[in-house]
């Protein structure tokens, strides 16, 4: 066998010996490498960007509220599946409460929400994605589910010209999907408590006690805005409800009367002890009375913090006050006819009198017996008056007239006196009780009478001012004293000299007047000059 030796040097069109490479291939072979790194930084630019979009996805999601988040997701969305028509739907206890779109008509999404053939309504209902042909395109409805209890609380909705979503959008959407029901739920919890909290700002602002919360750290302080309208200065800044109030803290002991009792008091509570009964206290030097109590505040057995509530009592010890004085009054100003009732009577049962002293007698019997009936008559008036569920029942009542109806009653009164009645021009008509109104004329006109023993004459005198009546009575009696005139409408009140001391009286009749035209929505006043008379002056509004 011949071994054939062929000289490959001719076959070859170059050498490697060197190591080179021809300059054709060469070219060749960056060109390729190039087209490659171009490609690698082509895609490496598109995941930057999604990489990006996502970011602002999640950044919308976390920083913006729902609203404003689904207009910059909906916008993002659209550019990662590459499509010009969509939107977002949010749903709240499955009724549509939000959407934002791009590229549909408001109305024709609403349209599809309400049509329950619609691939929304479809999503909506069987919880899973849905697509639907749409003409030349197609649109498609991926559910947005609660994480805790997989309600849908939203809709993606997409209109798009390809048959299918390719796998990387597909992740973007279930991706979306569910980060979107996340924040949706988040949200949801947080308006949640935010509506709670706001409700129970509003309940503890209802409440007309103060109440101060102190936690157990002592770093917060809350006030209800009874505490804060108790206690100046107002807070500059007073948002709703149940605020902060670590300066209205310092400002109660400031003016409490017994800071120490507080101070120890509440030094109890924050020490676990929470003393059963309440504590009175003072404050403003007396003018405010107070009553206080406290709860502690636990949740699941982990105390949290204590509850003081204080009470204003200032009416209610005011009104204690005046009605033990109306008692103690009522008793003396009853026990004086009523001694001499049962003196006189013993005696005519027990001794023998001449009949001119039994006369004398029977007249003192009877005119105390008629002074304790006027004294309770009186009374029963006042508190027929004090009561507010007796309401005045008022009607259309010209005052001149009943003036002049009334004037011959008091004629009759005394011979002593003379009694004019004069009314200039105008109309005196106004919303009154006739039943209240001549009780108040013939306890003013009879009071005229009383205190002018020598005689004299009692004017009259109506006016229209415009905007309301103003009567006078005016008499030339005894007067009344300078220092008396500011406690002359008070209940059982007198003026005490020796000329007023011979004139009976349950002391009630000019408390009963003030009472009556307060409630008319009017004022009394007088003017007098002891020794020379005095004026009584009724001012009514004429719109009462």
């Amino acid at each position: 066998m011949k071994r054939i030796l062929r000289d490959h040097s001719k076959d070859r069109p170059y050498r490697l010996r060197q190591g080179t490479v021809p300059e054709s291939t060469e070219a060749r072979l960056t060109s390729l490498d190039q087209r490659e790194i171009n490609r690698l930084q082509q895609d490496l630019r598109k995941v930057e960007v999604k990489l990006k979009q996502r970011n602002e996805i999640m950044e919308a999601l976390a920083t913006q509220n729902v609203e404003a988040a689904c207009e910059t997701v909906l916008m993002i969305l659209l550019q990662l599946l590459e499509v010009e028509e969509g939107a977002i739907l949010l749903y709240r206890r499955e009724q549509l409460n939000h959407f934002v779109a791009q590229g549909i008509d408001d109305m024709e999404l609403i349209e599809k929400d309400l049509d329950q053939y619609s691939v929304l309504r479809r999503a909506f209902v069987m919880r899973k994605s849905v697509q639907l042909p749409l003409g030349d395109q197609f649109e498609s409805a991926i559910p947005v589910q609660s994480p805790s209890n997989g309600q849908v609380v939203g809709l993606l909705y997409i209109r798009h010209p390809f048959a299918q979503f390719n796998l990387e959008q597909v992740g973007d959407l279930l991706d979306l999907s569910r980060k979107l029901g996340m924040t949706l739920e988040r949200h949801l919890l947080f308006h949640q408590m935010e509506h709670e909290k706001i409700k129970t700002y509003q309940l503890l602002d209802s409440i007309r006690e103060a109440v101060l919360y102190i936690e157990s750290s002592g770093e917060q302080i809350y006030a209800n805005q009874a505490l804060l309208n108790m206690f100046p200065p107002k807070l500059v800044n007073q948002a709703q409800g149940f605020r902060h109030a670590y300066e209205r803290a310092t400002s109660l002991f400031e003016h409490v009367d017994q800071p120490e009792a507080l101070h120890d008091y509440i030094g109890q509570l924050m020490n676990g002890d929470i003393p059963g009964e309440t504590i009175e206290l003072s404050a403003f030097r007396g003018n405010l009375l107070l009553s206080a109590y406290a709860e502690r505040i636990a949740i699941a057995n982990v105390e949290w913090g204590m509850m003081l509530v204080l009470r204003d009592v200032t009416k209610d010890k005011e009104l204690d006050l005046k009605q033990a004085e109306f008692v103690s009054i009522v008793s003396h100003e009853l026990r004086t006819p009523l001694s001499s009732i049962m003196g006189f009577t013993e005696l005519l049962m027990k001794r023998e009198v001449d009949p001119n002293r039994q006369k004398r007698y029977l007249q003192t019997i009877h005119s105390e017996t008629v002074r304790l009936a006027e004294l309770i008559n009186d009374i029963l008036e006042i508190q027929k008056g004090e009561d507010s569920t007796h309401g005045t029942q008022k009607e259309l009542l010209d005052l001149k007239q009943l003036m002049f109806e009334m004037k011959p009653m008091f004629d009759l009164a005394s011979r002593a006196h003379r009694i004019s009645v004069q009314f200039s021009p105008g109309s005196y008509a106004i919303s009154a009780s006739s039943e209240k109104m001549k009780q108040l004329f013939t306890n003013l006109i009879m009071n005229a009478i009383k205190y002018s023993p020598e005689g004299g004459e009692i004017r009259i005198k109506g006016s229209n001012q415009s905007d309301q009546l103003r009567i006078e009575i005016s008499d030339e009696g005894l007067g009344i004293p300078e220092k008396a005139l500011p406690y002359i409408f008070d209940k059982f009140y007198r003026a005490d000299n020796s000329d007023t001391r011979k004139i009976g009286g349950t002391g009630l009749g000019l408390a009963i007047c003030r009472m009556i035209v307060l409630d008319h929505g009017g004022a009394i006043s007088v003017q007098s000059t002891e020794g020379e008379g005095s004026t009584f002056i009724i001012q009514l509004p004429l719109d009462a």
